[in-house]
C-alpha cells in the first residue's frame, strides 16, 4: 500500500513542480523589469541635490554684497551659513566656498568629527600660500584647537570649478573628500557672483546603497561608471571589472592575484529608451548572468549602469530546492518503507519470542507449581509428623530419666552413668527445642498455626518470663530487669489472647538477649496504648487472611462497617513490648535479614550455635497476633540491640479506658486487678531508700517511684549508706520538732484507689494509720552490694534515737545462698531476687500512703507481718494463705499405705494408661509405679473403652458412689490406631452416663497447644499433660483433678 501510494504521488509531484518552475520564470522576468524601473525612479529622487546648492547660494547672496568677499566677511557670514547647511542637509558630508582670489573655507566630516579647512591668501603666487585644518565644535560651529598646516589644492584650475563658474544652474561632478582622497563624493557646485563657487559633497557610496537596496534581495549585482571620464564608481560581481568606453561597456574577469585578465563580455549602451534596451547573457566563472546596460542621470551627472542578475535566478533556486525536496521525499519514502518493514519484522519476531517465552513461562510455572506442591507436601508432612517426632524424643527423654533414677538408687557416688545420663537428657532437650522450631516453621508455612486465645494475666506472664531468665543472666553477670515503665499495663493486666505464643515470643527474644550479652543488663518493658480505628482494622485483618482480601477488594464495605469496627476496637488494647540489651548489637545492614529463616548474623553469633529459626518464627507469630516487630535504632555510641513489637489483646472495657491509661501514676495505680482505698501519696513523711547492686535497676525503680509520687533516695555504694541515713534521720527529727502541735499528716490525706494483689482480701480490715505518725522510711537493701555486717550496723545506727513519731522498715533482697533471719530485727522482711513485678508492688504496699501498716511504737504489740518473712509473697504476712497450695488443704489426696505413703502418695490408686507407643506406656507405668499406683496398660483407645465398659458392668456400679470407680484416673494418648483418644474419650463419657459416674481422664500429647488439645477438651478430658510424663507435674495435676471431683 505504501509503495502504490508513493507511485501515485511522484507523477503529481513532477507536474506540480514543472508548473511552479514556469511561474517562477515569469515572476523572475517581471522582477528584473521592476528592478530596472525602480533604479530609474530612485535616480529621479536625487534631483533636489542641485536645488539645495542653488538655494544655499541664494541665501548667501542675500546677505553679501558683490564687493564684500574679504576673508573677514567670509569667516563671519559665509562660514556660519555653511555650518548650518552641513548640519541640516541629509547625507551632506562636505561643503566648501572657493573664491577666484584664493579665498577658501570648507567644512568636512571625517570619522564622526567635523573639521574646517581654510586659506586667507591669494594664489597669485600659488607656490607660497598655505592652507590650514582646524577642529570644529559640532554644536556651535566655532573653531578650536591648534591649526594644522595642510598642503594646498589647485582647485581654481579644476574642471568642475571652471564649469560651475560659467554655468548659472550649477554643475554636478565626481570628486574626492578634502580629508580622504579615497572617499568619492558627488559634488554639486554653484557659482556666486562669478567671484567664487559653493560646492556641496555627498558620499557616493551612500547614494549607491540607497539606489540598489532592492537588488541585493534578489542576489543581483550593480555596476556604475561616470560617462564623462569613464571612472567606475561601483563594481558588482567579485573578481570582475567593468570598463566604459563611449557607448560600449566591457566586462573583464580578474584572476585571484589580479595579474591575469580575460575579457568575458562586450556590451553596447546606446539609448535610454526602454524599447531599445537589450539584455545580454554573460558567463562569469561558469555562472551565467543576465546583464542590462543603460544610461542613468543622477542630479545632472551622466552615468552608465549595468544590472547583472543570475540567468536562472529565482527559478534556478527554486528548481534546486525542488530537486533537493524531491530527493528528501524519496529518502523519506524509503525510510518509511524501511521503518514499516522493520516494524513488521520486529512484530513478527516479538510475537515469535513471546510465544517462546509463553511456552517457557508455562513450563516454569508448571515446575514452580510442582516445586510449591513438593514444598507444601513437605511442610504438611513435617506438620503431620510433629506428633511422632515429639513423642519419640519424649520417650527418649523419659527413658533417660528412668535410667538415671535406677542408677542413682544403686550406686550414686561411684558411677559416672548418672552424669552421662544427665548430659544425654540435656542433649535431648536441646534437640527437642531445635525440632520444635523446625516444626513450628513447617506449621507456619503450611498455614496450620492458629491462635489459641484464653484469658490470662499479662503482668504475671511478663514477670514469670523475666524470672525464668534472671538466674541465667546472673551467672554471666548480666542483670535481667522488668521495667514497670509508666505502669499502664496494670490498668489492663487481665487480657484475652494466645498466652503460649506470647510467652514463646518473649522467651525467644529474652534468650537471645541474654545469650549475646556478656556484661551490662537486659531490660524488658511493656506499655499499653489505646488503638486507633485504623490500627484496629489492620490488626483484625492481619489475623485473618480472608479479611485482608476483603479489605483490599471491598474497601467501600469496610468503611460502611467502620462504626461496628469502632465498637469492636473499644475492647482491644494495643500493647508494645520491648527487649533492650547492651550486647554486641546487630549491624545496620543486617537488621532486616535477621528475621529471615535460617539466617544468623556472623558478627554477633560468633561462638554461638543455633538454627537461625528463632527470629523468623517470632516475626511470624507477632504478625499472627496482628502486630509487627522491628529493631529500634539506638543513639550514637550506645551498645546493644533493642527489639520492639506490638500485639493486640482484648481487655475488659471497664478496666482499660484511654483516660485511665493516661492517668497512670497520677491518680491511681492497679496491680493484678485488686483495688484498695488508700491515702494520697503526697506526704513528705514517707521516703524510700534504695541500695541495689545494679545501677540500671536503681534508675528505673527511681523513675517509676517518682512517677507515682514516692520520694526516693538512691545510694550507689554501700559506703554511702551511713551518711545518707544520717541525713534522712536529721531531716526527720527536725520535721518532727517543727510539726509539734499540728494535726497529723494522716488526717489530711485524701483517699484514692491503689490496687495491690498482694494484699488481696484485706480491703476491709486495714486500719487507718496511727494518729501522731509523721514519718516513715522504707529501706530496700541488696545483700550482695557489700559486707552485710557493715550494712546492718549502718541501719541499726539509723534506728537508734529515731523520733517516736518516725518509723522505718527494712526489706532485704536476698540471693540464692540464703540469709540468717534469726539475726534480723523482727520487723525486717526478706525478699528473694529479682526485685521487680509483684515483689516491687508488694514492697510499695508497705508504705502507709498505699495501705501499709506502720511498725508499732516501742512497747506496742507488733502486727503479724513477721509470720511469713521469706518468699515472693510479702503480703501473705497479713495472714493470707497461698491459693496455689494443694497440700494441707481440704482437697488433700487421701493416701493408703501407712509409712510408705509419703514416698508413694498414689498408693492404692488405679490408673488406666492408653498409649500405642510401648515406650510411652513404659514411662507412664514407671512414673505411676514410683508414685505407688496400680497401672493397667492398653495399646489403643478401643481397648481402653472396652475395658472401662467391662469394669463398669462387672462391678454393677449403677448409682454407685464416686469413691468406688473402677479406675481413679485414665491417661489417654491423643493419637492411636483403630480408635484415637478423642473417640475413646467421647465413648467413655457416653458410657458413664448410664452409671452416673465420671472417671477423671487426662490427655497425653506431644503438643503443648493446638487443635488436638482442643478436640480432646471438647470430648470431655479433665486436663492434659505433655510428653515425656514428669512425675511432679503428673502428681500435681492428678491431685487437683481428684480434689475438684471430691469437692463436687
Amino acid at each position: 500500500m505504501v509503495l502504490s501510494l508513493s507511485g501515485l504521488l511522484i507523477p503529481l509531484w513532477i507536474i506540480r513542480v514543472t508548473k511552479i518552475e514556469n511561474e517562477v520564470k515569469v515572476t523572475a522576468k517581471k522582477t528584473n523589469q521592476e528592478l530596472i524601473s525602480g533604479i530609474r525612479k530612485t535616480a529621479t529622487l536625487f534631483s533636489p541635490i542641485n536645488a539645495s546648492a542653488i538655494n544655499l547660494v541664494r541665501v548667501l547672496t542675500s546677505s553679501l554684497e558683490e564687493h564684500d568677499f574679504q576673508f573677514s566677511k567670509i569667516e563671519s557670514k559665509v562660514a556660519s551659513t555653511l555650518f548650518q547647511a552641513l548640519s541640516t542637509v541629509p547625507y551632506l558630508s562636505q561643503i566648501s566656498y572657493i573664491g577666484l582670489d584664493g579665498l577658501f573655507f570648507a567644512y568636512y566630516t571625517q570619522e564622526n568629527q567635523i573639521y574646517a579647512m581654510y586659506s586667507n591668501s591669494t594664489f597669485s603666487d600659488a607656490k607660497n600660500y598655505s592652507w590650514y585644518i582646524q577642529s570644529v565644535n559640532r554644536d556651535s560651529g566655532k573653531l578650536y584647537g591648534e591649526a594644522i598646516k595642510s598642503p594646498p589644492f589647485d582647485v581654481v584650475n579644476s574642471t568642475y570649478f571652471q564649469e560651475a563658474s560659467s554655468n548659472k544652474n550649477g554643475y554636478a561632478s565626481v570628486g574626492t573628500s578634502w580629508g580622504d582622497t579615497q572617499n568619492i563624493l558627488l559634488l554639486s557646485t554653484v557659482s556666486i557672483y562669478g567671484k567664487g563657487v559653493v560646492s556641496l559633497g555627498y558620499p557616493m557610496q551612500s547614494l549607491i546603497d540607497f539606489l540598489i537596496n532592492e537588488i541585493r534581495f534578489y542576489d543581483g549585482s550593480f555596476y556604475l561608471a561616470s560617462k564623462r571620464d569613464g571612472s567606475v564608481l561601483a563594481q558588482g560581481i567579485p573578481n570582475t571589472r567593468m570598463i566604459l568606453a563611449g557607448d560600449r561597456v566591457a566586462f573583464q574577469l580578474l584572476s585571484e592575484d589580479d595579474y591575469g585578465v580575460s575579457e568575458v563580455g562586450n556590451l553596447t549602451c546606446q539609448s535610454n529608451d526602454d524599447s531599445t534596451s537589450r539584455n545580454y547573457v554573460v558567463s562569469f566563472s561558469g555562472k551565467e548572468y543576465v546583464i542590462n546596460c543603460s544610461p542613468l542621470d543622477i542630479a545632472g551627472l551622466p552615468l552608465v549602469y549595468a544590472l547583472a542578475m543570475p540567468h536562472e535566478g529565482l527559478s534556478s533556486l527554486v528548481h534546486k530546492n525542488i530537486k533537493l525536496a524531491f530527493v528528501m521525499l524519496m529518502l523519506m519514502i524509503g525510510v518509511v518503507v524501511i521503518t514499516i518493514l522493520t516494524f513488521v519484522y520486529l512484530i513478527v519476531e516479538a510475537a515469535r519470542r513471546e510465544m517462546h517465552l509463553c511456552g517457557a513461562l508455562i513450563s516454569q510455572m508448571e515446575a514452580t507449581q510442582q516445586s510449591e506442591r513438593k514444598s507444601m507436601n513437605k511442610s504438611l508432612a513435617f506438620a503431620s509428623a510433629s506428633h511422632d517426632i515429639r513423642a519419640s524424643l519424649a520417650g527418649i527423654n523419659g527413658l533417660i530419666e528412668i535410667c538415671r533414677n535406677e542408677v542413682s538408687k544403686r550406686d550414686p557416688l561411684r558411677s559416672e552413668i548418672p552424669a552421662n545420663l544427665l548430659q544425654m537428657e540435656s542433649c535431648t532437650r536441646d534437640l527437642l527445642g531445635i525440632l520444635n522450631s523446625i516444626l513450628d516453621t513447617s506449621k507456619i508455612e503450611a498455614g496450620k498455626m492458629q491462635l489459641d486465645e484464653e484469658e490470662f494475666d499479662l503482668e504475671k506472664l511478663m514477670e514469670d518470663v523475666v524470672d525464668l531468665y534472671h538466674p541465667v543472666g546472673t551467672k554471666k553477670g548480666v542483670d535481667v530487669i522488668l521495667d514497670p515503665f509508666d505502669g499502664s499495663v496494670t490498668k489492663s493486666s487481665r487480657v484475652r489472647g494466645d498466652r503460649g505464643k506470647l510467652k514463646q515470643i518473649l522467651s525467644n527474644l529474652l534468650s537471645n538477649a541474654v545469650k549475646f550479652t556478656s556484661n551490662g543488663h537486659v531490660v524488658v518493658r511493656v506499655w499499653a496504648k489505646k488503638p486507633s480505628l485504623e490500627s484496629g482494622i489492620i490488626s483484625s485483618n492481619r489475623s485473618n487472611s480472608m479479611s485482608c482480601l476483603l479489605c483490599l477488594f471491598k474497601i467501600q464495605r469496610a468503611y460502611s462497617e467502620s462504626e461496628a469496627t469502632q465498637r469492636e476496637t473499644n475492647n482491644r488494647t494495643e500493647f508494645v513490648f520491648e527487649v533492650n540489651d547492651t550486647g554486641k548489637g546487630i549491624p545496620k545492614e543486617k537488621k532486616k535479614s535477621v528475621f529471615e529463616n535460617y539466617v544468623q548474623v556472623k558478627e554477633t553469633a560468633l561462638g554461638q550455635e543455633g538454627t537461625g529459626l528463632g527470629l523468623g518464627i517470632v516475626q511470624s507469630l507477632v504478625r499472627l497476633m496482628g502486630g509487627e516487630i522491628g529493631i529500634v535504632d539506638k543513639e550514637a555510641g550506645e551498645r546493644g540491640t533493642c527489639f520492639r513489637f506490638n500485639a493486640f489483646f482484648e481487655t475488659d472495657s471497664n478496666s482499660s479506658p484511654s483516660a485511665d491509661i493516661e492517668s497512670i501514676g497520677h491518680d491511681s495505680f492497679r496491680h493484678s486487678g485488686t483495688s484498695l482505698r488508700t491515702h494520697s501519696p503526697k506526704n513528705d513523711g514517707s521516703q524510700v531508700l534504695l541500695l541495689i547492686d545494679s545501677p540500671e535497676r536503681s534508675t528505673l525503680l527511681q523513675d517509676f517511684m517518682h512517677r507515682i509520687g514516692i520520694k526516693v533516695h538512691v545510694v550507689k555504694q554501700y559506703e554511702q549508706l551511713s551518711p545518707s541515713l544520717k541525713r534522712i534521720k536529721r531531716k526527720l527529727n527536725l520535721s518532727n520538732y517543727s510539726s509539734s502541735g499540728k494535726s497529723t499528716t494522716s488526717s489530711a490525706r485524701s483517699e484514692k484507689e491503689f490496687p495491690l494483689s498482694a494484699l488481696e482480701g484485706t480491703d476491709d480490715v486495714l486500719p487507718n494509720p496511727r494518729p501522731g505518725f509523721s514519718g516513715f522510711v522504707l529501706i530496700v537493701i541488696d545483700t550482695s552490694v557489700g559486707p552485710f555486717r557493715e550494712i546492718s550496723r549502718a541501719v541499726a545506727e539509723f534506728r537508734r534515737d529515731l523520733s517516736e513519731n518516725c518509723c522505718s522498715r527494712v526489706v532485704w533482697l536476698d540471693s540464692l545462698q540464703g540469709l540468717d533471719e534469726d539475726n534480723l530485727p523482727p520487723l525486717d522482711l526478706v525478699i528473694s531476687k529479682p526485685f521487680h513485678g509483684s515483689r516491687l508492688y508488694r514492697t510499695i504496699g508497705l508504705l502507709p500512703e498505699f495501705g501499709g501498716l506502720p511498725p508499732p511504737r516501742r512497747g506496742e504489740a507488733s502486727h503479724s507481718v513477721e509470720n511469713v518473712r521469706r518468699g515472693n509473697d510479702v503480703a501473705s504476712s497479713d495472714g493470707g494463705a497461698s491459693k496455689s497450695s494443694v497440700k494441707g488443704s481440704k482437697c488433700e489426696i487421701e493416701e493408703v499405705g501407712g509409712a510408705n505413703s509419703k514416698k508413694k502418695p498414689l498408693m492404692g490408686r488405679k490408673i488406666l494408661v492408653a498409649d500405642d507407643d510401648p515406650i510411652g506406656r513404659k514411662i507412664a507405668t514407671f512414673v505411676g509405679v514410683q508414685l505407688g499406683a496400680s497401672i493397667f496398660p492398653c495399646e489403643n483407645g478401643e481397648e481402653a473403652w472396652k475395658l472401662v465398659c467391662k469394669s463398669l458392668d462387672e462391678g454393677k456400679h449403677v448409682g454407685a458412689s464416686k469413691s468406688s470407680l473402677p479406675f481413679d484416673c485414665i491417661l489417654m494418648d491423643c493419637e492411636m490406631p483403630m480408635m484415637n483418644g478423642v473417640e475413646a474419650t467421647a465413648k467413655i463419657r457416653k458410657a458413664e452416663e448410664s452409671y452416673g459416674v465420671r472417671i477423671p481422664i487426662i490427655a497425653l500429647t506431644a503438643h503443648k497447644k493446638g487443635q488436638e488439645i482442643d478436640n480432646m477438651i471438647q470430648a470431655g478430658v479433665d486436663g492434659y499433660l505433655t510428653k515425656p510424663l514428669n512425675k511432679d507435674v503428673f502428681l500435681k495435676t492428678i491431685s487437683e483433678i481428684i480434689c475438684n471431683n471430691n469437692s463436687q
